[in-house]
């Protein structure tokens, strides 16, 4: 689709990139009443011009250059063009891109095996860290497949540093591991619902990293085969942290499974919690109970899981508040899922509902690109 824009802001973008040389300019608009501030854009590697099929630069209105990330998702080939944009309530931005050698961006993410940990997998970006449990720790007799979240209040990558320390179940200026998962789907895992149970996995047996950033880490899990009903199913997990963000893009593969149901979801506490439910537009969250480990006011973790597909239900099943669906055999099913903390920038229970309620509006509207090619 082709776009007329003014002319002096056009003219501005020309300026900025050199006369003879190929570009397109992107065209970014927000739809919703909500400002979209740093949202990840996706735009797919067919609609990127033959012309620019290389080394990209992509640069907002203003001519400055802006960070971008080539999806491979483990692949050889390039699958999409990455980068984050902003544009006012109802409103458009402009952004081109050219030919170059992208500058070398500071991190924002990061994610790696373990093994130092019992085969960990973790991953962060610049505002939660999570991780998951490996084979290593499945043969102390330790299993969960659930999810751990790490909390934090600085605005750094803190996983290795606090892995080398060995001391992150207490916070010492930076935020901590103050959430118990065990064998619990943790801050929103997924497992199939059988007889009204959830049927848990074990520990992952392989981790693969797909993309690693600036914009977006993806690794992907498998997991052995375990028993659904009568049937023997194999699990796999690829799961997407983008920067800035606190919920995780998850897919959950089941091959050889039975029809059947699946429920993602969080595991609550004792205590005065605040739960979320609305199985209508997809989305349980929770505000736990203040956690005071280690005789520390340590505050309160929130957790969230949004299902862009059909939600059926929610409920409560062996501790947990989980949503329901159908899951249909041969396909991923997608749902984003992760967690905040009432020091890391959630001071209230509302300012935790409003985030979950406007990444559900970014879910379900995401931003509308256009390429207009030289």
């Amino acid at each position: 689709m082709k776009r007329i824009t003014t002319l002096p802001l056009v003219a501005l973008l020309l300026a900025t990139s050199c006369a003879d040389e190929p570009y397109s300019l992107v065209t970014v608009r927000n739809s919703t009443g909500l400002p979209r501030e740093n949202e990840t854009v996706e735009i797919p590697w067919s609609e990127i011009p033959a012309t620019l099929d290389g080394k990209l630069v992509v640069a907002d209105s203003n001519g400055a250059e802006i960070p971008s990330q080539i999806i491979y998702r483990g692949g050889d080939e390039p699958l999409a063009l990455l980068f984050q944009a902003s544009a006012a309530p109802g409103k458009e931005a402009l952004y081109t891109i050219r030919p170059g050698e992208p500058s070398a961006y500071p991190a924002r993410l990061r994610g790696r095996l373990v093994p130092e940990r019992y085969d960990d997998f973790a991953w962060e970006n610049e505002r939660v860290a999570y991780r998951v449990y490996g084979p290593a720790l499945e043969a102390t007799g330790e299993i969960s497949n659930g999810i751990d979240a790490w909390v934090k209040s600085v605005r750094e990558l803190v996983v290795d540093k606090w892995y080398a320390a060995g001391d992150y179940h207490r916070d010492h200026g930076e935020g901590l591991d103050c959430y118990k998962v065990g064998r619990t789907l943790g801050a929103g895992a997924m497992a199939p619902l059988v007889d009204s149970a959830l049927v848990l996995g074990n520990n992952f047996t392989t981790a693969r990293i797909l993309d690693q950033g600036p914009i977006r880490f993806t690794f992907e899990l498998t997991y052995a085969p375990y028993t659904v009903g009568d049937s023997v199913v194999t699990e796999r997990r690829v799961i997407s942290l983008d920067a800035g963000a606190h919920l995780n893009r998850v897919e959950e593969y089941y091959e050889n499974a039975p029809a059947m149901e699946v429920a993602a979801g969080i595991i609550l506490r004792e205590g005065e919690g605040i739960v979320w439910n609305d199985a209508a537009n997809g989305v349980i969250a929770y505000w736990e109970p203040r956690n005071n480990d280690n005789n520390d006011d340590n505050g309160h973790t929130a957790v969230a899981v949004i299902f862009p597909q059909k939600m059926k239900e929610t409920r409560q099943v062996a501790n947990h508040l989980v949503g329901i669906a159908d899951y249909s055999l041969g396909e991923p099913f997608t749902y984003h899922a992760g967690a905040g903390w009432s020091k890391g920038g959630f001071a209230t229970p509302a300012d935790w509902s409003e985030y979950v309620t406007g990444e559900l509006t970014r879910i379900n509207y995401p931003l509308w690109v256009t390429i207009e090619k030289k």
